[in-house]
């Protein structure tokens, strides 16, 4: 990385300054991508499940949720189930958000995926 000019994230296209910019196998990243390929989410977690209901103890799972994670939630209960592809088009997202979303989503035990056929349908647990 050289000069003071700003650089962009060469997986998700988000413009950096010097400072916020991180390199993995000659690629420039953003800090969010690079945390992604170093770590990347896992619906099947069973410490982050553990981690997550500790966290939650207590509380209202549904008001902890960020605005989008509860565009996502509100939308699979009112279509009861969803595919990937169909949130993709209709919440204007990108299929690797809703991935990482489910992800947390799931820990909170608040969305489950199950397969039918072969298309996979999240809803809600």
């Amino acid at each position: 990385m050289k000069g003071n000019m700003p650089f962009q994230c060469s997986k998700c296209g988000k413009t950096l300054e010097k400072q916020q910019c991180y390199e993995h196998q000659e690629r420039v990243l953003c800090e969010d991508c690079y945390m992604d390929i170093l770590s990347p989410p896992k619906a099947c977690d069973p410490w982050a499940v553990h981690s997550a209901k500790t966290f939650l103890r207590g509380k209202d799972k549904l008001s902890t949720l960020t605005p989008l994670q509860t565009k996502i939630v509100d939308y699979i209960r009112e279509k009861g189930e969803a595919t990937i592809e169909e949130m993709v088009e209709n919440l204007n997202l990108t299929e690797e958000v809703l991935r990482r979303e489910f992800v947390v989503l799931r820990h909170m035990e608040i969305l489950k995926a199950t397969k039918k056929g072969d298309k996979m349908f999240y809803l809600l647990f």
